[in-house]
C-alpha cells in the first residue's frame, strides 16, 4: 500500500511516500502516523507486473518439476516407448541432433562427438583478438555452433529485435570487410540528382560530342565486435536427459543477443560496438510541435523527411513505451484517430501512415531526441561474422551447484548511408533515418 507520513516515523520525515505491505501500512494508519494515498498508474502497473512475474515464476517452476517428473518416468520404458515422450511423436532429427544434445556434448567436452557428430570445433580466434581467453579447452574456449542451429539461434533474435529482421544482412568471411558503396552524400547542382552517386546524363543533338561523367565510391569497412554474456543455470536442469534443456538456452541466449544488439544498433557509438542510428550524421531531427508531444503534425513533418521508395517491410515506426499515450490519442480533426490497431488475439499490431509501428525500450524517453524515429532499414547494413561461441564452465559457481554457460557472438553494424541526401533543387534534404527532436 501506498501512504504518505503525517509525522516523521523511523527517521524518515513527514511527507515522504512509502509503499509497504497492507499489515503494516494499516497499522501506521490506525496509529495516525501516516494518510494513504491513491495508486498512480506507474504504481498499479508496476503491481501488475509484478503480480504477473510471480505467477510466471512460480508455473515455469511448477513447469519444469513436472518435464523432469516425465524424463525420470520416460527413462524406466523401453526406447520405443520413450522417444515419442522424449522428442514427441516426430521424433526429432533422424540423425538424432539437437541444439540441447549438443550442449550437453559442449558441457561434457566431448570433442570426438562435437567433431564427428556436429562438425564443431574449438573456436580458433584471430591473434589479439582473445587475451585472457585460450583455446585450450572448451572451458576457456569455445566451440563453434554448427551451422544447422545458427539460423535458429539467429531467428529467436530476430523475432525480439528492431532493426536485424529489415536491415541488409552481410556474411563476414573475416574479421573486417570492406563493401562498395556509390557516394550520393555529395550535394549536386540544381537539376541534377545525387541518387547516383554523381553519375549524370546529358540532351545532345545527333553526332554531338558527350560529357564524360563517372560515379563516385565510397568503402564502408565493417569490422565484427565482439558480444558476449554468460547465465547460471541450476545443475538440476543440466542432467544429460533433462527435457527442455534445448528450448530453455535456445530462447535464453538469442533475446540476449537480439536486445544488446539492437540497442548498439540503435544506438551504439562504434567504439568497440556497432554504429548506431541515433549517432548517424544522416539522421535527421525533426522539430517537435510541443514539449512531450507527438502529435500528427510531428508523424506528418517526419515522413515528410523519409527517402523516398520505402517498403513497408523494412520500413518501421520506433517509439519508446512513455510515448504511447500520445500515440494512442493521435486524432485528426477530419477523421478522428488516425492510428489504426488491429486487435488480433494473437499479435495486436499498430500502423501510422501505412508503415508499422514498434514499441521497445531501447530508444530513449518522452521528449528526448529518439524517442520516436522512423527508419528505412535497408539503408543499415549489419556484418555478421557467423560465428557464435558456446562454451561451459562448472567451476565458476561451483559452490552454489550451478553450472555457467557463456556465448560470444561477433557482429558489427552501421548505417549504410553516411549522410543526408540532398535533392535537384540542391537545397532540401533527405534521409532513410529520420528522428523527433527533444521538446
Amino acid at each position: 500500500m501506498l501512504i504518505q507520513l503525517t509525522r516523521e516515523f523511523s527517521g524518515k520525515p513527514a511527507g515522504e511516500r512509502m509503499e509497504l505491505a497492507d499489515s503494516e501500512a494499516r497499522r501506521l494508519l490506525d496509529q495516525g502516523a501516516a494518510m494513504a494515498v491513491p495508486d498512480d498508474a506507474i504504481t498499479t502497473i508496476n503491481r501488475a507486473f509484478d503480480s504477473a512475474l510471480a505467477r510466471l515464476s512460480d508455473s515455469l517452476t511448477q513447469t519444469l518439476e513436472k518435464t523432469l517428473q516425465q524424463v525420470a518416468q520416460a527413462q524406466t520404458l523401453s526406447r520405443r516407448h520413450a522417444v515419442p515422450l522424449l522428442f514427441g511423436n516426430q521424433e526429432g532429427d533422424p540423425r538424432g541432433h539437437s541444439f540441447g544434445d549438443w550442449l550437453l556434448c559442449v558441457r561434457r567436452q566431448d570433442q570426438k562427438t562435437l567433431a564427428e557428430k556436429y562438425h564443431s570445433y574449438l573456436v580458433d580466434w584471430e591473434p589479439g583478438q582473445k587475451t585472457a581467453l585460450n583455446t585450450g579447452t572448451g572451458a576457456q574456449g569455445g566451440y563453434s555452433v554448427p551451422a544447422e542451429f545458427l539460423p535458429r539461434l539467429m531467428q529467436v533474435a530476430s523475432e525480439n529485435s528492431v532493426v536485424r529482421p529489415r536491415a541488409t544482412i552481410i556474411p563476414m568471411a573475416s574479421r573486417s570487410v570492406h563493401i562498395p558503396t556509390l557516394d550520393h552524400t555529395t550535394a549536386p547542382t540544381s537539376g541534377n540528382t545525387a541518387m547516383f552517386g554523381g553519375l549524370v546524363a546529358r540532351w545532345t543533338e545527333e553526332a554531338a560530342a558527350l560529357t564524360e561523367t563517372e560515379p563516385q565510391f565510397k568503402q564502408l569497412e565493417l569490422v565484427a565486435h565482439e558480444l558476449s554474456g554468460y547465465s547460471k543455470i541450476s545443475n538440476a536442469l543440466l542432467q544429460d536427459n533433462a527435457v527442455g534443456l534445448e528450448a530453455l538456452l535456445l530462447t535464453l541466449f538469442g533475446r540476449a543477443i537480439g536486445w544488446y544488439e539492437d540497442y548498439a544498433f540503435l544506438r551504439g557509438d562504434g567504439v568497440g560496438k556497432p554504429f548506431g542510428v541515433l549517432n548517424a550524421t544522416a539522421l535527421i531531427s525533426v522539430t517537435r510541435s510541443a514539449a512531450s508531444a507527438f502529435a500528427l503534425a510531428d508523424a506528418a513533418g517526419m515522413l515528410a523527411r523519409l527517402l523516398p521508395g520505402w517498403d513497408p517491410l523494412q520500413t518501421v515506426w520506433a517509439v519508446h513505451p512513455t510515448v504511447l499515450a500520445r500515440l494512442f490519442t493521435m486524432t485528426s480533426t477530419a477523421s478522428g484517430n488516425v492510428v489504426f490497431i488491429n486487435n488480433a488475439r494473437e499479435r495486436p499490431t499498430l500502423v501510422l501512415f501505412g508503415i508499422p509501428v514498434v514499441v521497445t525500450e531501447k530508444l530513449p524517453a518522452l521528449n528526448t531526441l529518439g524517442d520516436v524515429l522512423l527508419l528505412d532499414l535497408r539503408h543499415y547494413v549489419i556484418g555478421d561474422r557467423q560465428q557464435v561461441e558456446i562454451a561451459f564452465s562448472e567451476h565458476v559457481a561451483f559452490l552454489n551447484n550451478q553450472g555457467t554457460w557463456r556465448f560470444v557472438s561477433r557482429v558489427d553494424g552501421q548505417p549504410w548511408l553516411r549522410d543526408t541526401i540532398t535533392l535537384s533543387d540542391a537545397s532540401s534534404t533527405l534521409s532513410p533515418f529520420i528522428g523527433l527532436a527533444a521538446g
